[in-house]
Order: structure tokens, then sequence, then C-alpha cells
């Protein structure tokens, strides 16, 4: 049952994703957001493929903070590019030693995805401060778009201090749990669908 119904989800959200992507071809928005649309498409397929998904985590994750760091940064909070391009460079390190030192499925450890989801949480905290300090507006709809990428990566940040023991136990005793981050994965593209539909050729 809990293997039917990850795949189930699994497939919603790569459909999730495609909808989005076609949409945006439709309605040509070709932006960094429809590439990060692309990048994370191509990251759920590769998923299918064996236990070596494990590692895609690492990529995946600084993906998502490159990308949503790019909106949050440059568009929001009027960053320089070039600043932006530094700090992204940087932040390359914690994912470059995560691939060279998980070798082993059975040591895996998610140290980069920790902080990789801890940087996208200050960022999305930093967002709403300024938001509710009345220093930036955003529409109702941002708003709530934001607020659903803060619950996903909230629970992800939980889930991935246990990582290890997630990956390596018996899948009757943490089924379920990866069945509630799929469910939670889900809202998060649908979340971030809605927010590249909204910036549109803007980005």
């Amino acid at each position: 049952m809990v293997d039917f119904l990850s795949i189930g989800f699994s497939v919603l959200c790569q459909l999730t994703i495609l909808i989005g992507l076609l949409y945006c071809f439709i309605r040509k928005y070709f932006s960094s957001m429809t590439l990060y649309l692309s990048l994370i498409l191509i990251i759920e397929i590769m998923g299918w493929f064996g236990e070596a998904n494990l590692f895609l985590f690492s990529i995946s994750y600084y993906i998502h903070l490159f990308f949503l760091g790019h909106y949050i940064l440059i568009h929001l909070l009027r960053w320089e590019k070039k600043k932006f391009i530094v700090l992204s460079l940087i932040f390359l390190t914690p994912m470059i030693y995560s691939l060279i030192s998980n070798t082993e499925v059975t040591s895996y450890q998610s140290y980069d995805r920790i902080f990789y989801i801890f940087s996208i949480i200050i960022l999305l905290i930093a967002v709403l401060f300024k938001y509710f300090d009345g220093k930036l507006f955003l529409s109702n709809t941002t708003i709530t778009i934001f607020l659903t990428i803060l619950f996903y990566f909230g629970i992800d940040f939980i889930l991935a201090l246990t990582t290890n023991y997630l990956v390596n136990e018996h899948l009757n005793l943490v089924g379920w749990i990866w069945l509630f981050r799929a469910f939670c994965l889900f809202l998060f593209y649908v979340a971030i669908v809605n927010l590249t539909w909204k910036t549109g050729k803007t980005l």
C-alpha cells in the first residue's frame, strides 16, 4: 500500500512540474524559474533509477537554494548579482564534499542537505519579517506560496536529521514517514509552479 501511494505521489509530482513547464512554454515564459522547473523535473525522473537517487539529494537541494535564493535575494531584496554569484559558488562546497564523501548508501549522511534547507528557511523567514514589518509588499497569493514552501522545508529539515535511519530502516517502519514527505513535496511543487507562473518573464 505504501509503495503504491509513494509511486502515485511521485507521478503526481512529476505531472505537476510538467504542467507548469507546458504552461510556461505556451505563454513563452522562458526565465530562470522555468529552468528551475526543468532541472527538478529531470532530477525527479532520475530518482526512479535505483538507490543512487539518494545522492541526488545533494544536487537537488543546492538547486532549490540557488533558484529560491536568486528569486528572494535579487528580485525581492535587491541584492547585486555579483554578490549573489560569489555566495552561490561558495555554497557549492557542501554539495561537492557530500558527493565525494558519501560513497555507500548504508553510511549515507545528508549534512549538506541540512545546511541547504536551513539556509532556505532563513531566507523565507527574512522575507516574511520584511513583509510583516511593512518593508516589502507581497500579494496574499505570494505569501501563501512562501508559507507552503516554508512548511515543506520545515518538515524536511526535521526528516533530514534522521536521513540515515530513514534510508536504512525497513520500509514497514518508515514507509509512512516517506509517504508524508511525498505529500509535502507535492504541495511544495504546486507552490513552486504557482510562483513560476506569477514571475512570468520577470526572472
